[in-house]
């Protein structure tokens, strides 16, 4: 993109647009507000030669637009903020919290794309994260911003009302855990599985399921047969396998991320627990034996309707 096209506000991001890359939430939002919105694709970052030229490309283009918005923070982050219009940042999570890697290259990554975001957060006017225990963190270093919370859609037409039924003659109970990548050190797959394996000495009916490179409209189907998620990450932004759960009246047990334990305070099936196997096993057991209730209620408001009005309204504020 190197010319003006009339629209007011644009979006940079780093995000591949096609199957399996992440981004898929932006791209989802930016179906609704492709009118209004144009895209800058901050490819191979990297680079320090490809940096640099967005560093300059950025500038130049910004000067078309009175919003600019960046859709993730650490490099994309920080090219953004020195731009010259109103500056918008999202935070979704990985570039805030600092995630365990065991890779020395990945480490330092990471620590420098959390340099990036901290040193260019103070440069934004407006700062969006994905729960409120995020948005606590952020105004504990930076009290003077302002920071609200938009937790991401998800399509709940794709994951409708459950409908009751009878009680399945099988009896085996499935617990689920959901990661692209099982190694991802962030998702912590072996404390999940000594979990499962000290609830499994207990309740042997019970059968450990990994969902991995499930095709999205594969997902709903997938999670039918699931009787609990099992989520033991370091840190999440707010995970949409939570959400998708919830909105089938499924139930979670995970570790303390996110805003889930607001959601577990209000709840006889989901449960926060610490870094414990023994105490995350426990909690899979009395999730297992509790009523069914109405979970579904919880992720209501993360319609893409609500997500698309509350950008709206942060826009027309300073349009």
């Amino acid at each position: 993109m190197d010319k003006k096209t009339g629209k007011k506000i644009l979006w940079t991001h780093n995000f591949k647009n096609e199957p399996g890359a992440g981004g898929v939430w932006m791209f989802n939002q930016y179906e609704y507000l492709k009118d209004d919105v144009d895209l800058y694709y901050l490819d191979r970052l990297r680079n320090p030669f490809q940096f640099v030229k967005h560093f300059f490309a950025l500038r130049k283009l910004s000067k078309n637009y009175e919003i600019i918005h960046a859709q993730y923070g650490s490099a994309v982050g920080f090219l953004t903020s020195y731009t010259k219009p109103t500056k918008i940042l999202s935070l979704k999570g990985s570039d805030w919290y600092t995630a365990p890697n065991p890779s020395i290259l990945h480490k330092i990554r990471i620590f420098v794309g959390g340099i990036f975001t901290k040193w260019s957060i103070k440069k934004f006017d407006h700062i969006i994260v994905m729960s409120n225990k995020m948005k606590n963190l952020v105004l504990q270093q930076y009290p003077d911003k302002h920071v609200e919370t938009i937790v991401d859609p998800i399509d709940l037409k794709r994951f409708p009302k459950q409908k009751e039924t009878e009680k399945e003659k099988n009896t085996v109970k499935k617990v689920l855990f959901a990661s692209v990548n099982k190694n991802n050190p962030i998702k912590r797959f072996d404390l999940a599985k000594k979990s499962f394996d000290i609830l499994n000495t207990d309740f042997p009916n019970t059968e450990f399921v990994v969902m991995s490179n499930i095709a999205h409209d594969q997902v709903c189907d997938f999670m039918k047969g699931m009787d609990v998620l099992l989520l033991t990450s370091t840190h999440e932004g707010w995970p949409n396998v939570v959400k998708e759960m919830l909105a089938l009246n499924k139930p979670f047990v995970s570790t303390d991320v996110s805003d889930l334990d607001e959601i577990a305070i209000d709840t006889k099936s989901c449960f926060v627990c610490n870094d414990d196997p023994i105490e995350l096993s426990e909690a899979l057991k009395k999730s297992l034996l509790a009523p069914k209730e109405n979970l579904r209620r919880f992720v209501l408001d993360f319609s893409m309707n609500n997500s698309i009005s509350s950008y709206n309204r942060i826009y027309n504020n300073y349009l």
